[in-house]
């Protein structure tokens, strides 16, 4: 396998392992109606903000794997673009706390939400328009069916998200609302499954 995909599927696994352990850590927190980015808050929120970190270095590090090891009929340049800004954008929220409820947002609340959301949509489109060009490479069609089901999920997850934590913003939670924080670490580790599927694959 390449050194980039093997630094690919590592640095995935590193993110895992730092968002569990702040999870873990950090207990007042509930996994199923909060946000993820409200782990970087806290005692421990520099395990969340290098978790971020990692997650923009792996996917910019599957963008380089791609580029050198897949056949050039495989290869969609405005698929990587996108999913380079996701990586980008995911180790910029490391620089700006998420606004935590009941508290004033802050400028750096809003623009942590920003980012993040411009993230999301480039991730989602990147991940769509890589995996049907993957299609086209004789290597890597099988691996390219099975990340473009992945990336339709994925993107139904964001959308679902969004309506939960847009449901959640309008006191008291209900149906989609309480479940923001779950259907976000969803989408996150669709994403994180996608970029390894990928990494494994080509």
């Amino acid at each position: 396998m390449p050194a980039l995909s093997l630094l690919t599927i590592a640095g995935a696994a590193l993110w895992v392992a730092l968002v569990v352990a702040a999870q873990v850590l950090t207990p007042g927190q509930s996994a199923l109606s909060m946000g993820m980015s409200g782990l970087a808050t806290g005692r421990y929120g520099w395990l969340m903000k290098v978790a971020f970190a990692a997650r923009g270095l792996t996917a910019l590090a599957l963008v380089a794997a791609v580029a050198e090891n897949a056949p050039a009929a495989a290869l969609s340049v405005p698929g990587l673009v996108l999913f380079a800004v996701w990586g980008g954008g995911s180790g910029l929220l490391a620089c700006y706390d998420t606004d935590m409820p009941g508290r004033k947002p802050t400028r750096r609340g809003r623009a942590h939400a920003l980012i993040a959301l411009a993230a999301y949509a480039a991730a989602v489109a990147g991940m769509i328009l890589v995996s049907l060009r993957l299609r086209h490479g004789a290597a890597t069609a099988v691996v390219g069916r099975w990340t473009l089901l992945i990336a339709l999920v994925a993107a139904l997850a964001m959308f679902a998200q969004l309506a939960g934590f847009a449901e959640a913003a309008r006191p008291p939670a209900r149906g989609l609302g309480r479940y923001g924080g779950l259907l976000q670490r969803l989408f996150l580790a669709l994403v994180v499954l996608w970029t390894v599927v990928v990494a494994a694959g080509i």
